[in-house]
């Protein structure tokens, strides 16, 4: 890669933030562990905590308005670096479940504003063929540390559970290092003119009417937007299947449950997001997440399988070999979550883009959840995998008729030279 001295100098900090995000990244991959085995929470109540996280994102609205009207960045990262991060050091007077909520709230509220925020750096600092690459090298940092993280976690909480509010404090600080390093990066340029001031209606009501606007110009995102709205639900709808089923079903310790969720699932991106990150940046993006989508609903085909080996000494292995399987599928899915909004933005700023991307996200989180419950009560974990198997096949599905219509002369090409092949073996008037 050929980096401009503007790039060099954001990559460097995209670099060290990366190394203070990882250690927030574990926190959120295993928050609703940590209530289901230290606090005793309730199905309904580990429900509640895994939809903190979506549900949060429906705030990005309006984190993206602002956003829109601010290429001062600093200031919003020290806001939700204080009340977004430092804010875990609560934790170490926490003795309910509920106060545990509360935090975890405030933590997720302020947590939309990171991805738009981070976008408008990539944009705006970041050349369009590069920015795959280089977005893939500091998932994979934030990968390393986060494993790294967790796998020390789960070992000490082993030891004693009760350290989980340590290990919350010392994530909050960290997090507060990582919005300061990001606060200090400095954007190339503004889409729209500085607003020192936002009317409430500019705040409030003019990001749904943006929304709105934005899905409608854009045919082809409000299209990618649907399909990821269906692999979302798949996704959350496992979510309060996965610590009932890790902790009651198999009777996981930390360290093993920590392993699953937090060092196996992440493997490869660790590996693997650098590479997605150069292919990402060569392909379609509705075809490379045709082909995410597809490959992750393996991951809840080899849990299905692994409920046939409940009791024997080999279900945990194949339990690890579906969070395996689940970190490669993700390594495609964290990349097209992440920068996909970019390339459908073009020349406009990408916050507002994001930013519906990202409260989309709430939205189904609203819904996931809650359906997994009820499937996972009524007809059992069986057909919660059932369930999102079907859904993850759907939208990639979807997906891959997305990728044909954006990519039509292409797509054409490769159908001719398919047809030539074929009629050269199988000929036919």
């Amino acid at each position: 890669m050929r980096l401009t001295e503007l790039e060099r100098r954001t990559f460097s900090a995209l670099l060290v933030a990366s190394i203070f995000q990882g250690f927030v990244l574990s926190s959120f991959q295993t928050q609703d562990i940590i209530a289901k085995k230290a606090l005793h929470a309730l199905d309904w109540q580990v429900t509640i905590l895994v939809m903190l996280w979506p549900l949060s994102n429906l705030f990005s609205i309006w984190w993206g308005k602002i956003l829109e009207h601010s290429h001062k960045l600093s200031r919003y990262f020290i806001l939700a670096g204080i009340f977004g991060r430092l804010v875990l050091l609560l934790m170490l007077w926490i003795t309910s479940y509920y106060q545990y909520m509360g935090i975890m709230i405030l933590v997720f509220s302020f947590n939309a504003f990171i991805s738009p925020a981070q976008n408008s750096i990539l944009q705006n600092n970041i050349q369009k063929q590069n920015r795959g690459n280089l977005f893939g090298y500091t998932a994979s940092l934030v990968t390393l540390v986060s494993i790294t993280f967790s796998f020390v976690a789960g070992k000490l909480l082993d030891v004693n559970e009760n350290w989980f509010r340590y290990f919350f404090a010392l994530v909050g600080i960290l997090g507060l290092i990582h919005c300061i390093i990001m606060s200090r990066i400095k954007l190339k340029k503004s889409h729209n003119p500085e607003k020192a001031f936002l009317s409430l209606q500019e705040v409030f009501f003019k990001p749904i009417a943006r929304t709105i606007e934005v899905l409608k110009k854009n045919k082809d995102f409000a299209v990618f937007q649907r399909n990821f709205m269906i692999y979302g639900i798949a996704y959350m709808i496992l979510l309060p299947a996965i610590p009932k089923y890790l902790v009651e079903t198999l009777k996981m310790e930390y360290s093993q449950t920590f392993l699953a969720k937090s060092i196996l699932s992440q493997v490869g991106i660790l590996i693997l997001a650098p590479l997605a990150g150069r292919f990402f940046d060569k392909k379609n993006p509705a075809f490379f997440t045709a082909l995410s989508f597809a490959l992750i609903s393996f991951y809840p085909i080899i849990l299905l399988i692994s409920l046939f080996h409940v009791g024997t000494v080999y279900v945990n292995y194949i339990v690890y070999l579906a969070f395996l399987i689940y970190s490669v599928a993700m390594t495609g899915i964290v990349i097209s979550w992440n920068i996909s909004s970019i390339q459908f933005a073009g020349d406009e700023d990408v916050s507002m883009y994001q930013s519906v991307h990202v409260t989309l996200t709430g939205i189904r989180g609203m819904i996931g959840p809650f359906l997994g419950l009820f499937i996972m009560e009524i007809l059992g974990i069986k057909a919660v995998f059932i369930t999102a198997i079907f859904l993850f096949l759907l939208a990639a599905y979807l997906s891959f008729r997305l990728y044909l219509r954006m990519d039509d002369k292409c797509w054409k090409c490769t159908y001719n030279q398919v047809l030539v092949y074929f009629r050269k073996i199988f000929p036919f008037n």
